[in-house]
C-alpha cells in the first residue's frame, strides 16, 4: 500500500517509503488542541498489490481528558462546544468512520 497526503490545494502526493522511517500525522482534534500549531493531515492508503508492512499507532488522550479548551491558550475549541471530554467524541468519530466497529451501547 502507498500512503498519499492531500495538500491544502487539494492535490494528492505519495509519501515515499523509506527504510527505517516513521510517518507521523495529526488530525483535526490535535489541530484544535494546539491552537493550530499541528496541522491536520488528510491521507489515504492505496493498495499497490505488493507486500508492505506498516504498524499504525494511535496516541489518544485518556477517555476523560478535557478537550473543550486548547492546551496552549485555554480558548474554547470548536469540538468543545459539543463534547467536553475525549471519550464521547472518540466514540462518535468511530461510529462515523467505522460504523461496524462499535454498537449503540459503546458509551456504557
Amino acid at each position: 500500500a502507498v500512503v498519499s497526503t492531500q495538500s491544502t490545494g487539494g492535490e494528492w502526493h505519495d509519501v515515499p517509503s523509506l527504510l527505517g522511517s516513521i510517518l507521523m500525522m495529526s488530525g483535526s482534534l490535535m489541530h484544535e488542541l494546539t491552537d493550530g500549531q499541528l496541522p491536520p493531515l488528510r491521507h489515504r492508503v492505496i493498495d499497490i498489490k505488493r507486500d508492505r508492512f506498516s504498524l499504525p499507532f494511535f496516541l489518544n488522550p485518556s477517555f476523560h481528558s478535557d478537550i473543550s479548551k486548547t492546551w496552549t491558550s485555554g480558548k474554547e475549541t470548536e469540538t468543545g462546544r459539543s463534547f467536553k471530554t475525549f471519550g464521547p467524541w472518540q466514540v462518535t468519530q468511530l461510529h462515523r468512520d467505522e460504523p461496524l466497529l462499535l454498537n449503540s451501547t459503546s458509551l456504557f
